[in-house]
């Protein structure tokens, strides 16, 4: 879920913690931490934690009642262009995986049209691309180094696998009955 990170960066300096210390107090790591102050995503373990070390009601962190975006395939896509230059958050995979069909849907239609419309496509779409890649990446814990496998005959096959990995924070994800 979405939470409110000036809100978080606003609490924890007006308790003058530096995020080392806000992290050792809620238990979470620094890296996680960073990632929530730069308007990642969170478990709702996460937020009772930083509730919890700043004295507040977990509902108060959480933006406007959202839950875990993007809910449809057509929201996955407006969010891998909207953040094509946001290479430090996190993306679910679901929405990095219907960004990627939207990706190849459009390269081959455009390549379909017209050899050169079809480069035209892929580069406008590679940073985009990155961005959603290094996202996911993020949230499933991992290096971003592991897209450098793009350019191997074959490594493409290891990035795909590293990037269906679940997320890091195994509840980040609602479970089947909750809304």
């Amino acid at each position: 879920m979405k939470i409110d990170s000036t809100l978080v960066k606003k609490l924890r300096t007006a308790k003058g913690w530096s995020q080392e210390q806000l992290s050792e107090v809620c238990g979470l790591s620094l890296r996680t931490i960073q990632r929530l102050e730069n308007g990642g995503s969170a478990s709702i373990e996460s937020v009772r934690a930083l509730a919890a070390a700043f004295g507040i009601d977990p509902t108060e962190l959480m933006l406007n009642g959202e839950t875990e975006t993007p809910q449809t395939p057509q929201d996955a896509v407006i969010t891998g262009l909207r953040e094509f230059g946001n290479f430090s958050g996190t993306a679910t995979r679901f929405e990095y995986w219907w960004f990627l069909a939207f990706v190849v849907v459009v390269t081959a239609v455009a390549t379909l049209l017209h050899e050169r419309v079809g480069q035209i496509a892929s580069v406008i779409l590679l940073l985009p691309f990155l961005a959603a890649s290094t996202r996911r990446l993020n949230d499933a814990g991992q290096s971003q180094w592991w897209q450098i496998l793009w350019l191997v005959p074959f490594g493409q096959i290891g990035v795909l696998i590293v990037l269906a990995q679940p997320s890091n924070e195994p509840s980040s994800q609602p479970a089947m009955g909750d809304a």
